[in-house]
């Protein structure tokens, strides 16, 4: 330093007080920084992303972000009010929820993949939730109370044009999910309320095509395979997969406690569903043969409503080319009146 040895007797006390208080302030503004940096999260920007909604000790519904793993979690929508059921689009860009003021209906809104640029698109009155993305994601269909008796699957047009409602106005239908491969619609139905819920498929403008499930068990949450090619979904609270005929169906959750709102890995290779089989509810994995089961949430939440499950090294087709050849082809051999 210029002031150590016989030549600091020529630096004025009050200066060398000056300097000593910059350095020491400059030491302490690094320590912050550097504390700062490390506090940072450590997630990627890039990889394997799921999203869910989630309730934590603060009892308020919010969206939140992680991935396979469970090893960070961000949190989205934190607008106020309840966020619930997010989708990621096909392409990973934009992320449809359900949101509403605290005491009142939600909607089917949009938002960015950060969480920003909120903005409603279902203009029903009722309560609307569970969306899932079209094929070009060019439109949401969601499951609506309708305004009336009986909850319905709709859909909107991300281009205008209000809510249409798919599915018969005197049967309750819901949790929709859109085909990634093809213009039908898997949901569930249980008729007018007093028969079992099965799960059943429609095309995009709502024409029933066919039943795939017919039984005394309540089947319902139905999720697409990423090819189109098989579904999975809950029936009386523990996950089964099927081929999108209706056969070859397999259950894959044996623990006592099942699981709930399956949803597939964007690889096919495997299962998000929720389950409380540790004692409290969480999200876990599990591969085709409902083994190798890994928990990805922790302790701080208790409940979910929702998941998806996005990964930008196996993105969803969006292209028209080719979407109807695997789901045409086997609802003609159903007998289904295709158009």
């Amino acid at each position: 330093l210029p002031w150590t040895g016989a030549r600091s007797e020529r630096i004025p006390a009050a200066m060398k007080s000056m300097v000593w208080r910059a350095l020491a302030n400059g030491l302490a503004m690094v320590v912050l920084t550097l504390t700062a940096i490390s506090a940072l999260p450590a997630w990627p920007l890039d990889g394997a992303r799921i999203l869910f909604g989630g309730l934590a000790a603060d009892r308020e519904w919010r969206v939140y972000k992680t991935n396979p793993d469970g090893a960070w979690y961000e949190e989205l929508a934190g607008h106020g009010g309840r966020a619930a059921y997010p989708a990621w689009s096909n392409d990973g860009r934009t992320i449809a929820l359900a949101y509403g003021l605290a005491g009142r209906p939600t909607h089917i809104y949009l938002m960015g993949a950060a969480g920003d640029n909120l903005r409603r698109i279902s203009d029903d009155s009722s309560s609307d939730w569970r969306p899932t993305w079209s094929p070009r994601n060019d439109g949401v269909a969601f499951q609506s109370d309708g305004g009336g008796r009986f909850k319905g699957v709709y859909a909107t047009s991300l281009n205008g044009g209000g809510d249409t409602r798919l599915t018969d106005p005197d049967t309750h239908c819901f949790w929709p999910s859109w085909s990634p491969t093809g213009d039908a619609i898997a949901y569930a139905s249980d008729g007018d309320g007093r028969e079992p819920t099965d799960i059943h498929i429609m095309d995009g403008d709502g024409i029933h095509l066919a039943q795939l499930t017919d039984r005394p068990a309540s089947d319902t949450m139905p999720s697409w395979h990423p090819h189109g090619t098989a579904v999975v979904f809950a029936s009386d609270w523990h996950i089964h997969t099927m081929h999108v005929d209706g056969s070859g169906e397999r259950r894959l959750t044996m623990h006592p406690m099942g699981g709930w709102e399956p949803r597939w890995s964007p690889d096919g290779t495997r299962i998000l569903f929720a389950s409380r089989r540790d004692g409290v509810a969480g999200l876990f994995t599990m591969d085709l043969d409902g083994r190798f089961v890994q928990r990805v949430t922790d302790e701080r939440f208790t409940q979910f409503r929702g998941s998806s499950w996005y990964d930008p090294d196996h993105p969803r087709s969006v292209s028209p080319v080719g979407r109807h050849a695997t789901t045409w082809g086997w609802l003609k051999s159903l007998g289904a009146p295709v158009r």
